[in-house]
């Protein structure tokens, strides 16, 4: 071979030059008829996410059922997902436009969707747009797992020592000793009760025989009833009458008639009366002190 190439390391240099360099050339006339290549035919796009579901860099970014894009990073700040993205220039988003992350195939593969939205203004892609939930049988399973190990914390705190079910125990162990008390103290209650009973019982049976061992006094003060109720009518009668006399003789009196009327309502003669009765008394006195003044004794 040295034979008809003495310069065969030369050769075979140059041949691997030239098939790298049309290699070269065959894929950057790929990406450049593919508008892969210049940055002028796409633009960024960037998406904030709680949950990718599993989306990594190189999944395709879907509109309308094609491919527009590639994503170009997944990074984690403050809580959230920033998915960065290259789409093609052509596609044009409106205000309301939603973006969550899909299934991009059954083999498992995930992908960036975008819904158009139907607003009036075209959406600023310099900022950052807010993703949907994931969606998909992933995003299920997602949290499903969520869901399983909320479930998990609540079973571990019910199961602590002061946790639901250690409470709920003492709780039925409680509300058990508290039946047993109400139980024991119904039966005494309804011993009682029926001590109660029986002494009513016996209470009425006693009655019954005051009542049979007085029931002729009983009788003759109920029969004799009716005559003292007549009696109190008589007297009531009588006091009746009596009254009405009393009410004529004040009124007689208050009409100044007769000798009593006048002496209660004429001043004058109650004055005289009153002078004369003064004087009699003054005369008695005198008669008690000097006897022998108007009594004389002769015996001769």
């Amino acid at each position: 071979m040295r034979k008809f190439y003495p310069n065969i390391k030369s050769v075979q240099l140059k041949v691997g030059i030239f098939t790298v360099a049309i290699t070269l050339i065959f894929v950057f006339s790929y990406l450049w008829f593919t508008n892969r290549l210049t940055t002028r035919s796409h633009q960024d796009l960037r998406v904030s996410f709680e949950n990718v579901a599993g989306l990594e860099v190189g999944d395709k970014v879907m509109f309308r059922g094609m491919e527009v894009g590639r994503v170009r990073a997944v990074e984690h700040k403050d809580e959230r997902v920033i998915v960065s993205s290259r789409i093609r220039r052509d596609v044009r988003l409106k205000e309301g436009s939603i973006f969550s992350i899909d299934s991009s195939s059954l083999m498992g593969g995930m992908a960036l969707n975008i819904i158009p939205g139907e607003g009036n203004t075209w959406l600023d892609l310099n900022k950052v747009q807010t993703g949907s939930p994931a969606s998909g049988i992933l995003n299920i399973v997602s949290q499903a797992g969520t869901a399983i190990k909320s479930l998990e914390d609540i079973l571990h705190r019910l199961q602590e020592e002061s946790g639901m079910i250690d409470k709920g125990e003492r709780l039925i162990d409680d509300a058990s000793s508290t039946i047993r008390n109400v139980d024991d103290k119904t039966d005494q209650l309804a011993a009682d009760f029926s001590l109660t009973l029986k002494k009513l019982d016996k209470l009425s049976g006693n009655i019954n025989s005051l009542i049979a061992s007085n029931a002729d006094s009983l009788n003759k003060s109920i029969g004799a009833t009716p005559a003292a109720i007549a009696g109190l009518h008589d007297t009531l009668d009588s006091l009746r009458v009596l009254s009405a006399k009393v009410s004529q003789t004040m009124t007689k009196i208050n009409s100044s008639t007769g000798t009593a009327g006048k002496l209660v309502n004429d001043d004058e003669l109650y004055t005289k009366a009153i002078q004369s009765i003064e004087n009699l008394d003054a005369l008695v006195q005198d008669v008690k002190k000097n006897p022998k003044k108007y009594v004389k004794f002769s015996l001769f």
